[in-house]
């Protein structure tokens, strides 16, 4: 009942409908499920399409809308057999939109849940999943009140018995975390590569697995940094510091077990980098809606632009893959970042649907 509950909520906060009650109430549903983010995610990217512009093509459409969730017992309140004529044709829209992404994302729910009626018990993961999708973020709140704010195109998976004996998670992409500190119970996060212990504090981790490199930035605090296949060693970081390893010998290494030795992966210990503007951290500016890049070569930029624009980037030139670049993007789209890197990089550029061609 909570999941339907959730769905009704939410819609009518989007549509401005929600009483102060009503988002308190959401707000605990929320905290309680946070599993729920990436749908949260997707009816917020669908509320923004814009509304038919037909007035009575929306009035038939909300009406159908309603009829389909009841018949599927999602509750949406009563269904009126028609609109009255005072009704704001605004109100409609609404209300229309509202039903509309809540029944496509319901139904995902209702569907998935239906399969996993189907299997044994033991095959059901008991994890709760956080994803973001390409060109978009998310914050959300683990149940011992630690807050993660998850970059474009990661995914972050804990057990649901998390916080009661140990609090563990699993990091693909990026996040920044702002931990709360719990002595006796250590905050662990494992990437493909590397896993870091916290007891409380406040840093990044970079662990895309396309990346050539995986990356912890200490911002506050101190952490425990392991490489998997060193178990032995521990890595201690103090503020500012950045802990790097090497993605690409871990790859090599998988294709070269046949070979009796191997060679260590390469490890540094490097200071992370600040704005010269404001001095802020460059690691930690995508929580702030900012792309910024210093001394980056084309070929990684591109990568973290793909990430963060949705979009497929192809060099076809290799100097310009290895060409350094230093620049930020907040607010400009992805034409617009491409010209503003002609700027500083002479090269031409043709787009295909969502694939951006660069070459000489």
């Amino acid at each position: 009942m909570s999941q339907e509950n959730f769905w009704i909520l939410l819609s009518k906060k989007l549509s401005g409908e929600a009483s102060d009650q009503e988002l308190k109430e959401l707000e605990s549903l929320i905290l309680s499920h946070p599993e729920w983010q990436y749908a949260i995610q997707n009816l917020g990217d669908l509320w923004k399409h814009e509304a038919p512009k037909d007035e009575l093509h929306a009035d038939d459409a909300y009406m159908l809308h309603l009829h389909r969730m009841t018949e599927m017992n999602i509750p949406f309140g009563d269904l009126p057999d028609e609109i009255p004529a005072t009704d704001s044709r605004r109100k409609i829209k609404r209300w229309y939109w509202a039903a509309a992404a809540a029944l496509i994302l319901s139904a995902g729910f209702l569907g998935a849940n239906k399969l996993s009626r189907g299997k044994p018990k033991e095959q059901l993961a008991q994890v709760n999943e956080i994803s973001t999708r390409k060109g978009s973020k998310s914050k959300v709140q683990l149940p011992d009140g630690t807050i993660v704010w998850l970059n474009a195109g990661s995914k972050l998976t804990y057990d649901k018995e998390y916080g009661q004996q140990k609090r563990e998670v699993n990091l693909s992409g990026e996040g920044y975390f702002d931990v709360v500190k719990m002595k006796e119970k250590p905050f662990i996060i494992h990437t493909s590569n590397i896993n870091i212990k916290v007891l409380g504090t406040v840093f990044n981790v970079r662990a895309y697995p396309e990346d050539k490199q995986t990356e912890t930035s200490l911002i506050r605090g101190s952490i425990e940094v392991t490489v998997n296949n060193r178990p032995d060693n521990k890595w201690i970081l103090v503020p500012n510091d950045k802990f790097i390893v090497e993605n690409e010998l871990f790859i090599k290494k998988e294709a070269e077990k046949n070979l009796a030795a191997h060679e260590p992966p390469v490890i540094s210990i490097d200071k992370v980098k600040h704005t010269a503007v404001d001095s802020t951290v460059v690691e930690t500016q995508w929580v702030d809606n900012k792309l910024v890049f210093q001394d980056e070569s084309f070929e990684d930029l591109a990568t973290r632009m793909e990430r963060w624009y949705n979009v497929e980037i192809e060099i076809d030139n290799n100097n310009l893959l290895q060409k350094r670049m230093t620049g930020n993007f907040e607010k400009e789209t992805v034409e617009q970042a491409i010209e503003a890197l002609k700027v500083m990089i002479p090269f031409k550029h043709e787009q295909v649907g969502n694939k951006i061609i660069i070459h000489r």
